[in-house]
């Protein structure tokens, strides 16, 4: 869901809340709900040209301004007008710091206290458990917190990293924004066998990418070669270009592959999906750097052995 969607939404609760008495059943909240887009459509219709007037409309320029410049203008604009805004702040965190990852980090931190009193304030925690993300109050929220997860990845911190990705499972339990996938990493990379496994049932050990490659980078960091080999001949069933990633991984010709890759995301169990998954979790990659050529052999061998298998036998 965009942030545009999310600004909607948070007009329409306040548009149903403003007629709360008028709203006795179903039938009733739909004709406002139906009254509200009427309503909602003509205003931006009327106000196409006029000049921005809330802090949404100045984070919305924020977004489209060609320049750094401009849009931390903008982002001060919208600060002006509402302080505590989340996005604003975390934008312009964000956009400041980008060459300074370790300002960043302190300065995530500290709204991300300003964040928890705020949830804290609106009884966010009681009403919203467990699922975070499901109202657009919280996603500002669970955009801070995860950003700081990623930004504790980026400087090294991995120990605190896994805390704020429990932290962020534990908020939002149907993991609307994949921490899981980067947890699972962070546990291959810790070498922590028994939080990896949990996490994969907790997910009914689904058969996903991001999952069974980081479970084989595992195991075989724990010389356990038998199910390092598993984890690689499941992920060949699941992901078709799994033999071709491994090979041109291990002879490190993978440039030519990312080249094509889409800016719009990349298409499930293929060769896209390992390349990103590849990119986003490097520091576990580079710790295993003869890891790619022992699996690319591990999926030779097992064609070279079902080839000979169809052969049949030779008459004497």
């Amino acid at each position: 869901m965009s942030r545009e969607t999310e600004k909607v939404l948070k007009e329409l609760q306040k548009f149903l809340d403003a007629h709360a008495e008028d709203a006795a059943d179903e039938a009733d909240v739909d004709a406002l709900t139906e009254r509200f887009f009427a309503e909602y459509n003509r205003k931006c219709n009327d106000q196409k040209d006029s000049a921005p007037e809330t802090s949404d409309d100045y984070l919305d320029l924020a977004e489209q301004a060609t320049s750094k410049k401009k849009c931390v203008e903008y982002l001060h604009k919208a600060l002006a007008l509402e302080p505590d805004n989340l996005d604003a702040r975390l934008q312009l965190i964000t956009r400041t710091t980008e060459e300074e990852l370790d300002e960043q980090r302190l300065a995530l931190q500290e709204l991300l206290d300003t964040a928890d009193k705020q949830m804290e304030k609106a009884g966010a925690f009681k009403e919203h458990a467990g699922e975070f993300w499901t109202a657009p109050e919280t996603r500002p929220y669970m955009r801070v917190r995860y950003t700081y997860f990623d930004v504790l990845i980026s400087c090294g911190m991995m120990r605190r990293a896994i805390d704020e990705g429990q932290r962020l499972l534990a908020l939002c339990e149907n993991d609307n924004l994949g921490v899981r996938y980067q947890l699972m990493h962070l546990y291959a990379y810790m070498e922590d066998e028994l939080h990896a496994l949990a996490l994969h049932k907790q997910f009914d050990s689904y058969e996903e990418t991001q999952m069974l490659l980081p479970l084989a980078v595992l195991y075989y960091k724990l010389n356990q070669f038998d199910k390092a080999e598993d984890y690689i001949k499941r992920l060949a069933k699941v992901n078709k270009d799994t033999k071709k990633f491994l090979r041109a991984a291990a002879r490190d010709q993978l440039y030519d592959y990312m080249d094509e890759m889409s800016p719009y995301g990349y298409q499930p169990f293929t060769m896209e999906e390992l390349l990103d998954e590849l990119m986003k979790s490097s520091y576990l990659f580079d710790s295993v750097p003869y890891f790619f050529a022992w699996a690319s052999k591990v999926l030779a061998t097992k064609t070279s052995a079902k080839k000979s298998a169809g052969k049949p036998e030779l008459l004497h």
